[in-house]
């Protein structure tokens, strides 16, 4: 039976399968298609990824592509072969070129593509300002540019195979390359752009570009900066009497402050023009480094940094909620636990700290009340809000490293690759020579003895210089905030200890050997009794000024949780000393950080005005925030403010909040004064505020 079942199912009749028709196969494949694509609309909110398609692809393309432009506008007015007289010299004493007339279908090609790569930077900016849909706008700027690249590589090809110049009498002009170059750059622009329409198809980021203000001034500015180029070509390839390519040239090295000295103004007329077109050039190259400075900052801090703090606080979660569960296993059986056992050790410790283990129950202290005592708590919430401040110091130092990392990569990147390409279009240079020349463009020394001379060479030039002065300037940046900070700040640590000492550096280091430091308070002590001045404690209400630094130290935690509730009213008082205080703070030049006593400080006159039940714990109530976790998504090291204003925020929420529960409460109420007390027939305003120095929340 089992032969005959193997002999049906081995017949040609019965396992012949029929092939599927080519509907079906259409069918399949359009499916497969639709199950591949997750179209989002415009306003959707859900997350986003792929930050570098969704973002910095359109800034570059809006960046490059007015730069493309010129290329192609180079290309179109000049000839793109010249004939080379060796005998005559121009006005700039180098062999005198003569372009010819090119082939007409050379000429309609060239503009043909110049007309379609304007307007695909056209469909580009409407898809930035949203007038045109981003379904139709960027397939459009995407076809404009790839016909452009196409027209003008069969230019440039068909031109070289049918029409090329005849060496050595002539040679291919500036046009020519400008041609090439822009080729080039229409070709990036295309492949870029197919990629942030690859990441819209594929559900990665909704149909739209999210520009910041910021970044839409970057694209005006850039296309300013190219605007200004132009004019400056069309003027001084007037005035000075050279080519459109050299006067774009020109143009170029005058504002990057290069000057190599191989073109000049050699009239008054040219000289004159320079100081208004260079002052202003130079102030437009300003602002446009600028924005390109910042708008990589924010797209790192966005994408990268905050990925890394929130790798940090959900891995430091992690191990602390496993040493949870392990702690509480055996509680679970029967064991003793003691107060000192209640907590556990937080995973995330710097490698520079390990000395002391971070503890912290995984709930907020707020939310655990029950069976802990109130010092214990606070030391609990001060070993996460100290896990969170060691990852935001650890932060600091990764985001300056990575950004200056980052910037040397590309400038290295930048600087060798040039080298490599002005090794080649360069006669008799070395490629140690193409570094020396690109470094000292770079940082705009320009000595004149190396400089751009051959028809190829400088058009490169122009593109590459525009790609790297930005980029060593970035550099430059990045190191004030790294290297000259570490350099400026051991600077001042030597000049505190010898050319301009300080006495609390010295006060400091005597308090670490208590024998000598004993000997000198007492040495002093006598000096102030001999000369009639009081030592000891104050008499109350006195205000002593030489202490005033120690007495705004923060209060121990251990005076905290012995702290009797004040009444509402001094927290009233207090929190109006706290908004002053703190609105200082946040105009500070440098952002000020809290310790934890002073964050309980601020939390208490956040909370005392919650209105909530009893043994309610709320986030946020109508007018504001109310409680948070350390290390929790809603920490106040993880808002993009700084600390003073954050806490200026929930003050002045807080107040709203004492208001608005002030105006509900009943006249019969205890903790409700009068502002008023009646003397006879009189009323006499009683004061609402005492003195500062009255107050225990201290400055």
């Amino acid at each position: 039976m089992a032969s005959q079942i193997n002999h049906k199912s081995d017949d040609p009749v019965h396992s012949r399968v029929p092939p599927p028709s080519d509907h079906r196969r259409r069918h399949s494949f359009w499916e497969w298609l639709q199950g591949e694509f997750h179209l989002r609309p415009p306003d959707d909110d859900e997350p986003q990824d792929w930050w570098l398609a969704s973002t910095a692809v359109p800034l570059v393309a809006a960046a490059t592509g007015p730069l493309a432009n010129v290329m192609s506008i180079v290309a179109l007015v000049m000839p793109w072969r010249s004939h080379i007289f060796f005998d005559q010299k121009d006005s700039l004493g180098n062999p005198l070129q003569v372009g010819f007339s090119d082939p007409r279908w050379c000429i309609a090609l060239n503009a043909t593509s110049l007309a379609l790569g304007l307007l695909g930077n056209a469909f580009l900016l409407c898809n930035f300002t949203r007038i045109i849909r981003y379904i139709i706008a960027l397939p459009a700027s995407i076809i404009c540019w790839t016909a452009s690249m196409a027209l003008l590589v069969a230019a440039t090809v068909a031109l070289h195979v049918f029409a090329s110049p005849i060496a050595p009498n002539e040679l291919y002009s500036q046009a020519y390359w400008s041609a090439v170059i822009a080729a080039i750059l229409y070709f990036i622009l295309s492949v870029i752009l197919i990629i942030n329409m690859l990441g819209y198809l594929l559900g990665h980021y909704p149909q739209y570009f999210a520009l910041t203000d910021g970044q839409r001034t970057l694209i005006l500015q850039t296309l300013s900066f190219v605007i200004w180029l132009l004019i400056g070509a069309v003027i001084f390839s007037r005035v000075i009497d050279i080519s459109f390519a050299d006067a774009l040239y020109f143009s170029d090295v005058t504002i990057l402050t290069v000057g190599f000295g191989d073109i000049a103004p050699i009239n008054a007329v040219g000289r004159g023009i320079l100081f208004p077109y260079a002052v202003m050039g130079i102030i437009m190259l300003g602002l446009v480094v600028g924005s390109i400075h910042q708008f990589a900052k924010d797209l790192q801090y966005d994408n990268v940094i905050r990925k890394h703090i929130e790798r940090k606080r959900l891995a430091t979660i992690r191990r602390a909620t496993t040493l949870e569960n392990s702690r509480s296993g055996p509680a679970e059986n029967g064991a003793h636990t003691s107060d000192s056992d209640e907590t556990a050790q937080i995973g995330y410790r710097p490698h520079y700290s390990r000395e002391h283990p971070i503890r912290s129950s995984i709930s907020s202290w707020t939310q655990g009340l029950a069976g802990r005592s109130k010092l214990m708590l606070m030391k609990e919430e001060k070993d996460r809000f100290d896990a969170m401040r060691a990852i935001q110091n650890e932060t600091i130092i990764f985001r300056r490293t990575y950004n200056l990392m980052l910037s040397i990569v590309i400038f290295g990147i930048v600087w060798t690759c040039g080298a490599v390409v002005f090794w080649q279009l360069e006669e008799d240079l070395s490629y140690f020579d193409a570094l020396y020349f690109g470094f000292c463009s770079l940082i705009t020394v320009g000595y004149g003895d190396f400089s751009p001379t051959t028809n190829a060479a400088k058009p490169f030039f122009v593109v590459w210089s525009l790609i790297a002065v930005p980029t060593m300037t970035t550099l430059i940046s990045e190191m004030s905030d790294t290297i000259v900070a570490w350099f400026k700040n051991a600077t001042d640590k030597v000049a505190d200890w010898t050319v301009l000492p300080q006495s609390s550096k010295y006060k400091a280091f005597l308090q670490r050997l208590p024998v000598i430091y004993s000997a000198l308070e007492r040495r002093a002590e006598k000096k102030r009794v001999a000369q009639g001045f009081p030592v000891g404690d104050l008499e109350p209400g006195q205000r002593q000024d030489d202490g005033a630094d120690s007495s705004r130290r923060p209060r121990p935690l251990e005076d905290l949780a012995r702290d009797s509730s004040p009444s509402r009213q001094d927290l009233a008082q207090q929190l109006a000393f706290a908004i002053r205080r703190t609105a200082k703070h946040a105009l500070a030049r440098r952002p000020k950080h809290y310790s934890y006593e002073e964050w309980v400080e601020f939390t208490r006159l956040i909370r005392f005005t919650d209105n909530s039940p009893e043994g309610v714990v709320v986030d946020e109530d109508e007018f504001g925030v109310l409680n948070w976790d350390w290390i929790g998504e809603t920490s106040p090291m993880l808002a993009s403010q700084t600390e003073p204003e954050w806490i200026l925020d929930r003050l002045c929420e807080s107040l709203v909040r004492y208001v608005d529960g002030q105006s509900r409460r009943q006249p019969s109420d205890q903790d409700e004064k009068p502002l008023s007390v009646t003397n006879g027939n009189e009323d006499v305003e009683e004061p609402t505020l005492k003195k500062e120095r009255d107050i225990r929340f201290d400055d």
